[in-house]
């Protein structure tokens, strides 16, 4: 696989598109946190500032798609240069007036949510147009590598940077990184070049209408819930622990088991339901009760499967978009993660003032038995897109 990855980020303009493209991983990565540690420090409430978190959360999956269509429509360059603008200019706002009334920061929270450049679904487009056969299968778990840096990373980055300086120094920081990489993604020739292909229709559902798309955004979303709910868990075993530092290191042992993972031989998309019956078996063994060492080592292996499930799941994606909707089934996908994810810590935290960090686990393993549960269901659709040539350049 690194073979591969080299000859990829070999292709002209390849390492400058996967640079700008991990910048903007790292500020999407870093946002929420530096939201939250601002509105905290400014208004004294967590509470204030989850609802303000919470809000960017639901201004992106709800403008996403919209976004992607745009793009499918318009052009990248155009699109992203927009969304940078706007994303960038909200988030500004929110860091130079955060003592603002807490109507005027949700207001620009789901500005800037809605506006979130779409570069990682603008990214696989190019890497279509770019590559062909092993190398752009290599791609997809590329991609699924740059977010687990991004996730990892971010917050860390964030944290550092709110420890050295004032909370509002983070979201700037952020806000100017967005805006400024996407900005240099955007203006790179092959992102330029790129033309959006013809539409097979331009009905109100898009990909939806696509059997597969719609299997993929269900299992997508089952999926966030896992891990959404996994994120407090880590929290809740740490906290328990009496060790509430060390739920970074559980969550970056589940990071790292899944770049490892984006190591392993390429898998055939047919693959898809194995691996999504081997991501819920991963999960399981977090339940035993175990020291906090032993249970980053379960982290590890919890993650190893998820980066080749990302890395199908986005092949798959590609594989049943109906012509010229790409970038917004793409964006479905992604923001049914992003909305399961929510989900998962909502249910998850509920579950452990319940009961216990076991309970948070339970519903991140029943999240990825959903998930599985539709994919096997839909192994028809899945098996027709599994088959279906990836859309030419």
């Amino acid at each position: 696989m690194l073979t591969l990855w080299a000859a990829v980020l070999g292709r002209p303009f390849a390492k400058a598109l996967a640079v700008t493209n991990l910048l903007t991983r790292l500020s999407a990565g870093a946002v929420t946190l530096a939201l939250v540690l601002l509105v905290e420090h400014e208004r004294g409430s967590f509470g204030a500032a989850g609802i303000v978190a919470g809000v960017f959360a639901v201004g992106t999956s709800v403008g996403a798609p919209f976004v992607g269509r745009l793009v499918d429509r318009l052009g990248q360059t155009p699109v992203l240069l927009a969304t940078a603008a706007v994303h960038g200019a909200a988030l500004l706002g929110l860091a130079l007036r955060p003592s603002a009334p807490l109507g005027v920061l949700i207001a620009l929270a789901a500005v800037a949510g809605a506006a979130r450049p779409p570069v990682a679904a603008c990214m696989r487009g190019i890497w279509i147009a770019m590559l062909q056969g092993p190398q752009l299968r290599a791609s997809y778990r590329l991609e699924s590598a740059l977010l687990e840096i991004g996730f990892v990373a971010g917050p860390v980055v964030a944290g550092a940077v709110v420890a050295v300086g004032r909370p509002a120094l983070g979201l700037i920081l952020t806000a100017g990184l967005a805006a400024l990489a996407t900005a240099a993604f955007a203006l790179l020739p092959p992102t330029r070049a790129w033309r959006p292909p013809a539409r097979a229709s331009r009905g109100v559902l898009g990909p939806l209408r696509a059997p597969a798309i719609l299997s993929l955004v269900g299992s997508r979303t089952a999926l966030g819930v896992a891990i959404g709910a996994l994120q407090v868990a880590a929290a809740a075993y740490a906290t328990a622990g009496g060790r509430p530092g060390f739920a970074g290191v559980l969550l970056g042992g589940f990071a790292a088991g899944s770049l490892l993972g984006s190591l392993t031989p390429h898998l055939s998309p047919s693959s898809f339901a194995l691996l999504s019956v081997a991501m819920c078996a991963a999960l399981a063994p977090l339940l035993l009760p175990v020291g906090l060492w032993w249970l980053a080592a379960l982290f590890v292996l919890a993650g190893t499967p998820l980066a080749p499930l990302n890395a199908i799941a986005y092949e798959l994606t590609d594989r049943a978009a109906p012509a010229g909707t790409g970038t917004e089934a793409r964006m479905w996908t992604g923001t049914a993660t992003a909305a399961g994810t929510a989900l998962g810590s909502a249910l998850a935290g509920a579950a452990v003032d319940g009961a216990s960090a076991r309970a948070a686990v339970t519903v991140a393993v029943a999240g990825a038995a959903v998930a599985a549960a539709i994919t096997l269901m839909s192994r028809r659709a899945v098996t027709v897109a599994a088959a279906t040539p990836l859309p030419a350049a």
